[in-house]
Order: C-alpha cells, then sequence, then structure tokens
C-alpha cells in the first residue's frame, strides 16, 4: 500500500496538468491504472492506432476481426484521445487517465492528505 503512494505522487508530479492547493490541508485522489498506449476506447471497446501519413487510424489487429466492427477500423482517431509516448505500443501507469500524472502544487507547511485507488 506504501508503495502504490509512493508510485501515485511520484507519477503525479509530471507536467500534464496542474492542481494548485491554498487551503490548509490539501487533499488529493489518484486513480490509478494500466494501460496501453497507442490505443482507444470506442463503444467501450479498446482498439489499436496506427500513424498512418499525417492521422492516427484505428486499424485491424490480432484481438479485433475486421468482419466484426467494418465501420470503425480505419476510422481517424482525434489525437487527444490516445495516448502516444513515442508511438509504440507499451504498457503504462496512468494516473487520472493522464500520462504524465497531474502536477500538484501546495504552499510550504501546509498538510498534505491523498487517497490512492487502483
Amino acid at each position: 500500500m506504501m508503495m502504490w503512494l509512493v508510485v501515485c505522487l511520484l507519477i503525479a508530479t509530471s507536467v500534464a496538468s496542474s492542481e494548485v492547493c491554498t487551503d490548509p490541508v490539501c487533499e488529493f485522489e489518484f486513480i490509478v491504472r494500466r494501460t496501453q498506449t497507442m490505443t482507444t476506447t470506442i463503444d467501450g471497446q479498446v482498439f489499436s492506432v496506427q500513424l498512418k501519413e499525417t492521422r492516427l487510424q484505428v486499424v485491424k489487429n490480432s484481438f479485433r476481426r475486421v468482419a466484426d466492427y467494418p465501420d470503425i477500423i480505419g476510422r481517424t482517431v482525434d489525437p487527444d484521445d490516445v495516448i502516444t509516448a513515442d508511438g509504440y505500443p507499451r504498457d503504462v501507469i496512468v494516473v487520472n487517465d493522464q500520462f504524465p500524472g497531474p502536477t500538484l502544487e501546495v504552499t510550504e507547511g501546509v498538510q498534505v492528505s491523498s487517497l490512492c485507488r487502483y
């Protein structure tokens, strides 16, 4: 449990977005989950994505049959809906569905409380 708290705090100190707390007690909640880069979710299903020319497109892969999803394979995807990282499929840990996770800014001397859910 303590290890996940440390992981949450380390991951959450990156530059994705920032939460600023000026209260005497700052409370943060982190939802930590594993996911894979170069994927997108459409109608509750996860699909692989590849860069085709200058666009991200849903592609056929080993766990999705084209016949089952003819209108989805080849669809262009908004880059904001995909964790691209370096452009290759990789397992990553996201915090609050962000990679890298949120940045926390607190004033010196305040009490910090964090809740991590995995």
